[in-house]
């Protein structure tokens, strides 16, 4: 296949200053190199694309993008990030794609190694030149593009039988200063033996209408008995685009817990690939999307059972107000071999708006024939006899439509106890206020 001509690659410029800015690794220069030949011979996904038929990339074709700039003052702004720092958690902040220790919390316990990614490019090398060479094998065009931008975001290894006291907070700030800039975080996981850890991963921007690109991958590999709990905020502005993708393989007996919120941005799309690869995995799956007039929110969730005696469990949410529209594509595979499988998925929704769009498409892909598997969705809107009922008890009418809202949203809310406290008021504020 012929590669797109310079016009077509909105990234080109972008990715010659940041191969002259940084001095990578020999090998790690290589692999940008490969990784963004590839996503210029497979360019940008179109409608065409199954995964994407409901999402249109024109915008990212049509304008060329920069890089961050790195904000040298940054001090004045914890006050304006008081809400996510919070005290019971570890807070590493990076402001444009940069790690500021200055916002950051010290992390110094047995067990526990945090290295920036650009320093455990090198200290690390043995480790993570296979890890990348099995993403880039992957061929996914939004993976190809965050390894020719590597260097951005961090590394986080928990030693066998480890317990963090508390959840490590990777809070991900895009100023008003970028025209229109892009940032490609990395997060790499690795959660020894019997180990246990929390992660949230929050993603916000500063000031509404900053015009910012992220790409952003994590990636965890979690061995056998340890628990990984995740939890994804994304809070971007209304002119934000947001791409991000999740990668966990699980191995035996191991569980997966994960949160994902999205109420930001003009386009926000997730893609999470959990593969379940060893006997006795679990994972659950939740989440919640909640978006207001010109927004487009899509998740894609796909749970690949491997070995038999797993479990799987998927309940996502969303709320759509005004001419919004949002995407849910559950998918679970079981292989031949994944007998005595359990997987439930789940996808509600909620219209406040006649304008809003939901495209809701579960799905089961199933090769064993010892399976205990079930899907549904459901898009409903609240019915004059609920609010009726509210109203008749002195209850004005927003009053009973926030409360009847929040209370279809907290089912999901109240799965993620790691966020739920701050979370919520923050919703109640920004929607129902």
């Amino acid at each position: 296949m012929q590669a797109p001509t310079e016009q077509h690659s909105p990234f080109a410029a972008a990715f010659g200053k940041w191969q002259s800015l940084r001095k990578a690794p020999s090998w790690v220069a290589e692999l940008q190199r490969q990784s963004f030949d590839a996503y210029r011979t497979n360019g940008l996904p179109t409608r065409k694309n199954e995964a994407w038929k409901y999402v249109s990339l024109r915008t990212l074709n049509e304008v060329e993008f920069g890089l961050a700039p790195v904000l040298l003052d940054i001090v004045d702004l914890k006050s304006e990030l008081s809400k996510f720092l919070r005290p019971e958690y570890y807070n590493l902040v990076f402001v444009n794609g940069h790690l500021a220790p200055e916002l950051s919390d010290a992390i110094n316990l047995a067990g526990l190694t945090v290295a920036p990614l650009a320093e455990a490019l090198e200290s690390e090398a043995a480790m993570l030149k296979p890890w990348f060479e099995r993403s880039l094998a992957r061929s996914d065009v939004f993976t190809q593009l965050n390894t020719a931008f590597l260097g951005t975001g961090v590394l986080v290894k928990i030693a066998a039988n480890t317990v963090l006291p508390k959840a490590i907070h990777l809070v991900h700030v895009s100023t008003a200063e970028a025209n229109l800039s892009q940032t490609a975080p990395r997060h790499l996981l690795r959660v020894g033996e019997r180990a246990e850890l929390s992660l949230i991963e929050t993603h916000v921007t500063l000031g509404r209408e900053t015009k910012v690109f992220t790409n952003s991958l994590l990636e965890a590999c979690v061995e056998a008995g340890a628990k990984l709990k995740l939890a994804r905020i994304d809070y971007q502005g209304a002119a934000a685009l947001h791409i991000g993708r999740g990668h966990i393989e699980l191995g035996a007996s191991a569980t997966l817990e994960s949160f994902c919120f999205s109420s930001g941005g003009k386009l926000s799309r997730y893609d999470l690939d959990v593969y379940l690869a060893g006997e006795g995995a679990e994972a659950e799956l939740n989440g919640l999307y909640l978006t207001k007039a010109g927004q487009l929110i899509d998740h894609h969730t796909t749970i690949h059972h491997q070995v038999p005696h797993a479990v799987s469990r998927q309940l996502y949410k969303g709320i759509l107000d005004g001419d919004s529209r949002a995407v849910f594509n559950g998918k679970v595979v079981v292989s031949r071999d994944a007998q005595s499988t359990s997987a439930q998925q789940l996808n509600r929704n909620l219209l406040l708006s006649d304008d809003a769009e939901i495209d809701t498409k579960p799905e089961l892909l199933i090769d064993a024939d010892d399976v205990k598997c079930a899907h549904g969705a459901s898009i409903g809107q609240l019915t004059d006899d609920q609010i009726f009922y509210l109203r008749s008890r002195g209850l004005g009418l927003e009053e009973s439509r926030r409360l009847l809202t929040m209370g279809f949203a907290d089912e999901v809310l109240y799965k993620a106890p790691a966020v739920r406290e701050w979370l919520r008021p923050l919703i109640v504020e920004e929607y129902f206020a």
